[in-house]
């Protein structure tokens, strides 16, 4: 599979461009123990597998079918079952999923509430979403370096008001500090 620079390709993209999304995953691995998760998103499949490691199985979808073949062929873990699916309407039953991530993939959508709204939906009452967007005012501001494939990016005080109004009443956690 070719890097046309709107998914990562391991082996086809530096280095440090893997790892920054790599360290997703990583820090999602333990979220996601026992738990039957949700990787909305999952582009190639790497972090589907690092996800398949702790989680007790792992739905992974995504909305191109050469992505999917590949994460298929690639990275196949007799726990984790990979999907050809639109993120704006996923294909499972409500509050089906104990955990979701949804990597890099808001931006890349006109309609991100519907996107949020079927992780909700499809999440249990309990259930752990763990999501990640790029920071428009570093990524594309300050480099000066605009994506193609983003619909619209966000700034921390934006994605905190679209994560408040789609899960009100849920307490938002980020890393290294909790948002009230």
């Amino acid at each position: 599979m070719e890097f046309t620079g709107e998914r990562v390709v391991p082996g086809k993209v530096e280095p440090d461009l893997l790892n920054e999304h790599l360290s997703r995953y990583l820090f999602a691995r333990p979220l996601v123990e026992g738990r039957c998760a949700l990787d909305v998103g999952c582009g190639t499949g790497y972090g589907t597998a690092v996800l398949a490691q702790t989680a007790r199985r792992v739905l992974a979808l995504d909305v191109s079918a050469e992505s999917v073949a590949f994460a298929k062929t690639s990275y196949p873990a007799r726990n984790a079952d990979f999907l050809v699916a639109d993120c704006r309407q996923i294909p499972l039953g409500s509050q089906t999923i104990d955990a979701a991530v949804c990597f890099e993939v808001i931006e890349h959508l006109a309609e991100q509430e519907t996107l949020l709204e079927e992780i909700r939906r499809v999440l249990r009452p309990d259930g752990l979403l763990a999501i990640s967007t790029p920071n428009r005012i570093y990524y594309t501001e300050e480099r000066k370096e605009v994506n193609p494939f983003h619909v619209r990016e966000f700034n921390f005080d934006e994605f905190l008001t679209l994560l408040k109004r789609s899960f009100a009443h849920v307490e938002i956690a980020f890393q290294n500090h909790v948002a009230s």
